[in-house]
């Protein structure tokens, strides 16, 4: 029987683990953030938050066609990249119409990367144990879905920083890509 904990498994699940850390540390504090920053209602927060989900969705069905025609490890990169810097766009976004240009734009690489970085898990499972090593690497979304919101809530609690969070996200956003490079 092939071995599932093989090294390159284990920095793809580490490196999802970090893409959606990342991306769940700011979730639950990004409507206050909009609120406080930009005196945003209700409804336009939900309109800036959506941004985000509409552009992945739409990049979705490209981003496989685009896995599949060129390098995954490449497409995986630049996806990678992107995603770490839109982060940093996030602390230079100074208006409310800035920072829905960036989060809306922030999710087309969010929406390639996570089907670049599923691809690129089961390249790297053994066949026979394919299905096993899918569950345990849709375990480690789940895992930072249950930590990074606490961990946020808990950073912005104690700092009352925006800011902080967001170069968290971003530091962990790029050590994610730094395991998968």
């Amino acid at each position: 029987m092939e071995r599932l904990w093989n090294r390159n498994y284990i920095k793809v699940m580490i490196a999802n683990f970090s893409l959606f850390f990342a991306f769940y540390v700011l979730t639950p504090l990004l409507p206050l953030y909009l609120s406080e920053t930009f005196g945003a209602t209700k409804d336009v927060i939900g309109l800036v938050l959506s941004g985000y989900t509409i552009t992945a969705l739409l990049f979705r069905p490209f981003s496989g066609f685009v896995v599949d025609s060129f390098p995954r490890k490449t497409v995986l990169l630049i996806s990678y990249v992107a995603f770490a810097i839109f982060f940093a766009g996030y602390l230079a976004a100074s208006t409310l119409l800035l920072f829905t240009i960036v989060r809306t734009l922030h999710g087309g690489p969010f929406g390639a990367l996570t089907v670049a970085n599923s691809k690129v898990a089961i390249d790297v499972l053994p066949a026979s144990r394919r299905n096993e090593g899918i569950g345990y690497y849709g375990l480690s979304n789940n895992l930072a879905m249950a930590i990074a919101p606490t961990t946020g809530i808990f950073v912005y609690q104690h700092t009352h920083s925006f800011d902080l969070l967001f170069w968290i996200a971003l530091a962990v956003a790029a050590a994610g890509l730094m395991i998968d490079s």
